[in-house]
């Protein structure tokens, strides 16, 4: 365990936040587990799986040091936590930190890494992508390749893949009422929906949803409230980036860092909105800067927010 310092900011809607200085490389896919009261989350690049108590006057972290970097975390019924590492699915026991193989993704090409993931509202799906991870110049400019997926784990341990085609696949998502999934690629900017086959584990033919650019902020991790808005990290514009179930974009909310990763709902009556960032390598070369809207030191940091009130409790992901 180890202590954290806690800073209380304003957001944009000057209600009071509480930042959670972690020091994350890359913080990502914050659970809330109602069970214990914690908010678990991941950082990729320091190859961790973290746990706080939020509502402590001394709050500390706990984490687990993985061998390989680790992008997409869920919580199972039986309290054990499903880790998507580099190319494979392990299930972690958080008492001594012993991991079992689930599945094998030996479909994905060398450069290729895990990213991001959801469980299905069933509970019997874990829905999950990947993404280019290495670093290519193309002729069109871009840095990433096109060779990302998504993916699904069934509660069998078998895993199928849904789709291809994607650079960064981000943004998982599923409506209200079981009947839709969301996902993003990152690299691109796009948002797509698509029917969601919770008996089959399956989905239809996506439709475009929503187009976020590098101003407005490029699709990271979402999360889905009951009213079916989609809530999407601006990864490169330092906000939280809120759509209506059409696709009709809502005021945004502006975070003090630059690079915000994914939100979820959280706290005993899903009151608080936790938002996890990253800190870009060519940041640290030097002292952090601050435009009058993104304080660099605020980077990496937890965030704890009032939410709207409208959070659906996470699904955990059910074995057979």
């Amino acid at each position: 365990m180890r202590h954290v310092s806690r800073h209380q900011h304003l957001d944009g809607r000057g209600s009071a936040m509480t930042e959670y200085r972690v020091h994350n490389r890359v913080g990502e896919n914050p659970v809330w587990d109602a069970g214990s009261g914690r908010l678990l989350w991941i950082d990729v690049r320091r190859q961790q799986l973290l746990s706080i108590d939020p509502q402590s006057d001394e709050p500390t972290v706990q984490h687990w040091q993985l061998d390989e970097p680790v992008g997409a975390m869920a919580l199972c019924a039986d309290g054990r936590v499903l880790l998507a590492l580099r190319r494979r699915l392990v299930l972690l026991d958080r008492r001594d930190g012993s991991l079992k193989p689930v599945a094998e993704v030996d479909t994905e090409p060398p450069g290729n890494r895990l990213n991001d993931g959801k469980v299905s509202p069933g509970g019997g799906w874990f829905v999950f992508g990947s993404m280019n991870d290495g670093s290519h110049k193309l002729p069109t400019g871009s840095h990433k390749l096109p060779t990302g997926s998504l993916h699904v784990l069934g509660a069998d341990g078998r895993v199928r893949r849904l789709r291809g085609g994607l650079c960064v696949a981000n943004g998982i998502a599923f409506s209200p009422d079981g009947l839709q999934i969301y996902f993003s690629d990152s690299h691109a900017g796009q948002v797509w929906v698509a029917p969601w086959d919770e008996a089959r584990g399956d989905m239809g033919a996506p439709r475009h949803f929503v187009f976020s650019g590098e101003a407005e902020g490029r699709p990271d991790g979402a999360v889905v409230n009951r009213r079916g808005d989609y809530l999407s990290a601006g990864v490169s514009a330092g906000r939280l980036n809120r759509f209506s179930a059409d696709g009709l974009r809502l005021p945004a909310l502006h975070l003090p860092c630059r690079a915000p990763t994914m939100c979820c709902y959280g706290g005993p009556s899903l009151q608080w909105w936790f938002v996890t960032s990253l800190i870009r390598p060519e940041w640290t070369a030097g002292p952090p800067q601050d435009d009058g809207q993104h304080a660099g030191s605020c980077d990496g940091s937890l965030f704890r927010l009032v939410s709207d009130g409208l959070g659906l409790p996470a699904t955990s992901f059910r074995f057979l």
